[in-house]
């Protein structure tokens, strides 16, 4: 039994209720994970804002592609940004996480549908 929905080519999980609290989606080795259930997500997806949460998580899976050794590169280079953020903006809400130049590039993208490039290095701190 399939428990995802394709969406673009990407496969998106409903239920992920391990991600952390504030989270609602997560991109892992190019599957997506989303804390909605079924129907729920189903309906979102079909929402502005569920279409921007794909692509955001898409242009994760284009930065990632863009390493030789694709996702492996790319989580080390995330949790290295992260525990430096951790470093240089403390523990406040998100702040590590806001400054990590993957999600900056994607949070100023996000909209931007054909987006089909990745310019990460643009945005480190």
């Amino acid at each position: 039994m399939k428990n995802y929905f394709l969406k673009d080519g990407i496969k998106i999980h409903w239920n992920a209720w391990w991600l952390p609290d504030g989270y609602e989606a997560i991109t892992l080795f190019g599957h997506v994970f989303d804390v909605r259930d079924k129907e729920n997500l189903e309906e979102y997806l079909e929402r502005y804002a569920g279409k921007v949460m794909v692509n955001h998580e898409r242009i994760h899976m284009l930065q990632a592609k863009s390493f030789k050794l694709g996702y492996f590169t790319f989580y080390i280079l995330y949790l290295w940004y992260w525990i430096v953020g951790l470093f240089k903006y403390g523990t406040k809400k998100y702040a590590s996480y806001e400054m990590i130049p993957f999600e900056r590039e994607a949070y100023n993208n996000e909209e931007v549908f054909g987006y089909n490039k990745t310019e990460w290095r643009r945005y480190i701190p």
